[in-house]
């Protein structure tokens, strides 16, 4: 599970700082990016690692945890990363998105709800499939 979930990591780490410097240099090619912008850049590529790559993976595929508990802990880790990566990409976009905290809290803990849903119908629906091919 620790190297899974290692491996998670940095292949969610490493994508993610791809795409990022990618898109900056699509759409900020006019723009003088210090040298101090590389180190938020890879501070942002470590959240995405940690939050896609370890703890999402952990609590759908490992935890043992109930699915409310599930639920909260992903909503809260996904919408204090959000945030975390927004504030180290742009101050100036953090302070002016900061006060819908709530509202982004609330509509990130609905798409969690309507995810896992979807995600246990589907899980359901495999296992199933699995437990009647065994039967035959």
């Amino acid at each position: 599970m620790i190297k899974q979930l290692k491996n998670n990591f940095m292949q969610a780490a490493f994508s993610t700082t791809l795409w990022i410097a990618l898109l900056i240099t699509l759409f900020a090619h006019q723009a003088t990016i210090p040298f101090s912008f590389i180190w938020r850049l890879l501070g942002m590529g470590c959240l995405f690692g940690l939050i896609f790559g370890v703890i999402y993976p952990y609590l759908w595929n490992y935890s043992t945890f109930k699915a409310q508990v599930n639920i909260t802990l992903s909503t809260v880790a996904n919408t204090l990363g959000g945030f975390g990566i927004l504030y180290l990409f742009s101050w100036e976009m953090f302070v002016q998105i900061r006060p819908f905290f709530l509202l982004i809290l609330l509509v990130t803990l609905l798409g969690h709800i309507v995810g896992f849903y979807f995600y246990s119908n589907y899980e359901n629906k495999k296992l199933a499939a699995a437990l009647n091919r065994g039967r035959k």
